[in-house]
């Protein structure tokens, strides 16, 4: 009788130490899966920010008749870019301007400054709008006839590149 009670202990504790390590598995796995969601997250928001930027940059740079690359130094704004376009149908003239604000940390936020007149010269657009966030750096180059955006944007830890091409439009 006194064996079968020794191997019942045993056995209760061989099954305790099994129930821990199975507890302990799931736990380190559980963390690992959250861990994960939130780089994840930050990767996701990342692209988003500098598909933003260059889904606007592209848009505005098809239409564009002139682009500005870099500061304009005889306004008070830090420039990105400037482009200007006239529409052919109406007359209306676009200027729009992608301008650099600060942000809480080393990273910059885009924001993006439409004003638009009509054949007259009157104002009848001026909006602002911020695009981006979480932008490390941006910056403008041109090759032949295709103007080259290059966009890294902050993930905290690291930082990722997207690069974005356009064509000056045919005139």
């Amino acid at each position: 009788m006194k064996k079968e009670k020794g191997l019942m202990t045993i056995s209760l504790v061989v099954a305790v130490v099994i129930a821990a390590i199975i507890a302990a598995g799931a736990g380190i796995t559980v963390t690992q899966i959250l861990m994960g969601t939130d780089r994840n997250e930050q990767h996701i928001e990342a692209v988003r920010q500098a598909q933003n930027l260059g889904r606007f940059f592209s848009r505005d740079a098809m239409m564009a008749d002139d682009i500005t690359a870099g500061d304009d130094l005889e306004t008070a704004d830090e420039e990105l870019v400037s482009m200007y376009w006239k529409d052919w149908a109406n007359g209306d003239t676009c200027n729009v301007r992608y301008l650099w604000l600060d942000d809480v940390d080393s990273s910059k936020r885009v924001k993006r400054n439409v004003l638009e007149r009509d054949k007259d010269g009157i104002v009848t657009d001026n909006t602002t709008t911020i695009i981006a966030y979480r932008i490390y750096s941006a910056n403008i180059t041109q090759d032949n006839d295709t103007w080259i955006l290059n966009v890294e944007t902050d993930l905290g830890s690291r930082n990722l590149l997207r690069e974005y091409k356009v064509t000056d439009r045919l005139s």
